[in-house]
């Protein structure tokens, strides 16, 4: 006879199994699922804090949304176009190849810009005599000859990327646009609805609710706050990010911007993709010692952000050591690719904390020290 312990277990881990099977059956459609949460938790927070002064909830939920559409639409019609202008004149300025009217068509900027690089570190090195007679010798041809080919061979796959990334931008805004529709019906109605859901609590669906909905509880709790919390600093990022770029006089700032505020979703690495193409501009624009103030002001933002927006807006309740974080995010990045980047971390600290270290998702998580007062999280 088979120990009861043994069944109850057996019956635990079936019943996991075919939630992930459920979830991989589906996995088309997690991008939708996902923006839906997010969307749901932070309306149903800012939908909880006007309740608290004017009770009529459905009126709450539409004013939100009439805000957020406000916003896109806003940003849709303003914020868009401009980013798109800068993108394609920058496109133009390091991958369209150049002419002019006398001429055959000549180097683009890319090449240009490298062949100059290439000839400041040989004067440094060398000398500006040396250099002059270096650059009358077949080696420095043959030298630039393959810079020029590297470039070259470059340029397709970048034109290929940015066509890449424009059709999953497109893909993802029209993914945006149901979740939208979705998260709003869910709050509209999500008082009902979570009385309907509580009536899997008993009857033959009783077991399979009393293990799995206190895990997704918790775990909806963690994203959510993870989430909600990171879109304030990735605002914080992109505003102050923005008055340094200004401050050192570099173009496309909208650009710059939006890049940095996605890439503040992602712990670490995010800070060193943003980082990238407004150093790029920065050696453009003023050279190296550009470069170095950038990398300066980033520095700042950073510790800004590390010491004093995270204690404050996002607590320590996700707080993981870097050395784990990267391990964690080259782990995710492989096996999940963008959204391991994006839900790497916030998952790992959730299996962290109650499974491995065997906490009670059934209990709220305690407010952690030295913090602000927040309104209490969301339940969606």
């Amino acid at each position: 006879m088979l120990d009861r312990n043994l069944i109850i277990k057996a019956e635990k881990w079936a019943i996991w199994i075919a939630l992930i099977a459920v979830l991989y059956l589906l996995r088309h459609l997690f991008p939708i699922f996902f923006l839906t949460f997010v969307l749901s938790y932070i309306g149903n927070t800012a939908v909880n804090v006007m309740t608290r002064r004017f009770k009529r909830r459905k009126v709450n939920v539409f004013i939100v949304y009439v805000i957020l559409l406000a916003l896109l639409i806003g940003g849709a019609f303003v914020v868009v176009p401009r980013v798109l202008a800068e993108a394609r004149n920058l496109a133009r300025q390091y991958i369209e190849t150049e002419s002019d009217a006398d001429a055959a068509p000549q180097e683009g900027m890319v090449r240009r810009e490298a062949r100059e690089l290439i000839d400041g570190v040989i004067v440094g090195v060398a000398g500006r005599q040396e250099f002059e007679d270096f650059r009358q010798s077949d080696a420095y041809a043959a030298l630039v000859a393959r810079v020029d080919a590297a470039v070259a061979s470059a340029t397709p796959r970048v034109v290929k990327e940015v066509t890449i990334f424009a059709n999953h931008a497109f893909v993802l805004a029209s993914q945006f646009v149901i979740s939208i529709i979705l998260s709003f019906l869910m709050l509209w109605d999500l008082p009902n609805t979570r009385a309907r859901m509580r009536r899997f609590a008993n009857g033959r669906t009783a077991d399979v609710y009393s293990e799995i909905a206190p895990s997704l509880s918790a775990f909806s709790v963690t994203l959510g706050r993870a989430f909600e919390a990171q879109t304030v600093v990735a605002i914080v990022n992109a505003i102050l990010s923005s008055i340094a770029f200004i401050a050192l006089g570099l173009p496309s700032i909208a650009l710059l911007a939006t890049i940095v505020f996605f890439c503040s979703y992602i712990p670490i690495v995010g800070m060193i993709l943003s980082t990238i193409p407004a150093a790029l501009l920065a050696l453009k624009v003023g050279g190296i010692t550009h470069v170095l103030w950038l990398v300066v002001a980033i520095m700042v933002i950073h510790a800004v952000e590390a010491y004093m927006l995270n204690p404050l807006i996002y607590g320590r309740h996700l707080r993981l050591h870097p050395l784990a974080v990267l391990v964690i995010l080259l782990i995710a990045e492989h096996i999940f690719g963008l959204w391991g980047l994006l839900l790497g971390v916030p998952v790992a600290a959730f299996l962290i904390k109650y499974v491995l270290e065997g906490g009670d998702p059934t209990r709220p998580t305690p407010k952690p020290a030295h913090t602000i007062s927040l309104p209490p999280p969301s339940e969606v």
